[in-house]
């Protein structure tokens, strides 16, 4: 069988919903260690895992990284066939600081969030480091039949004038709108592009509480940001085009 392409796991892994399985914790969510790697295996049980780190003095290599004052990171490297993907993490604490001289548990915290990032690298989760509520329009589902005495049973059709009916196509949901929203802060986040905090609040705010009047705020600031992006690609072609 050939190797996937980073595509093709992007593709698999970026619309899986992981919702229900996350946690609150200093005002971020997370996915945690476990629920990651059971994803990972179910889709691709052959992935390699390798920790990076440094040798210390007397010789001994360690998995981590440390600086002056104490403060230390952890890195690690997955490989799914032919993909490889790389992250890093400071050792922190429960505020998101980075500690000095960090005792065991805070370095296997670190790592075990550490590879559930490396995972988002992939594909997994990754829509949690945007600020989103959901993951992508692929992952939006459509109501399921109700059933009664154990048959599927369809909601009875609505009837509504011509006109109401012409009017209600024209006009777009705020289930499309969210779609359409977190679709563009994706490809926004792909690019390299990562929004503050403040704008990840407000795209958090228009995602879960379904506003469409503060959804279409955010809208424009993401369309404002993709041509700013644009701009500054082309801008890139257009300085290494040019002659010396």
């Amino acid at each position: 069988m050939a190797n996937p392409t980073a595509k093709q796991i992007w593709d698999k892994l970026s619309k899986i919903n992981v919702n229900e399985l996350t946690e609150e914790k200093g005002g971020l969510t997370y996915l945690s260690w476990g629920h990651a790697w059971s994803f990972m295996m179910e889709n691709y049980p052959n992935l390699t895992v390798k920790w990076h780190g440094m040798t210390d003095d007397v010789g001994v290599t360690r998995d981590i990284t440390t600086y002056q004052g104490g403060t230390a990171s952890v890195s690690c490297t997955v490989t799914i066939g032919t993909v490889v993907r790389e992250m890093w993490l400071p050792v922190m604490d429960y505020k998101n600081r980075a500690v000095a001289n960090p005792d065991s548990r805070a370095i296997s915290d670190s790592k075990q969030r550490c590879l559930v990032k490396c995972f988002a690298a992939f594909g997994l989760a990754h829509y949690l480091y945007c600020g989103l509520a959901i993951p992508s329009e692929a992952q939006v589902s459509p109501s399921k039949p109700t059933k009664a005495n154990g048959v599927s049973k369809k909601p009875p059709k609505k009837t509504t004038p011509a006109r109401a009916s012409s009017k209600k196509k024209t006009e777009v949901s705020v289930d499309e709108l969210v779609v359409k929203l977190t679709t563009d802060v994706t490809k926004l986040y792909n690019s390299g592009w990562v929004p503050d905090d403040n704008l990840k609040d407000d795209i958090r705010l228009a995602v879960n509480g379904k506003n469409r009047k503060k959804i279409e705020t955010v809208q424009k600031i993401i369309d404002a940001a993709e041509n700013l992006n644009l701009l500054t690609d082309e801008s890139k072609e257009d300085s290494t085009d040019a002659p010396n």
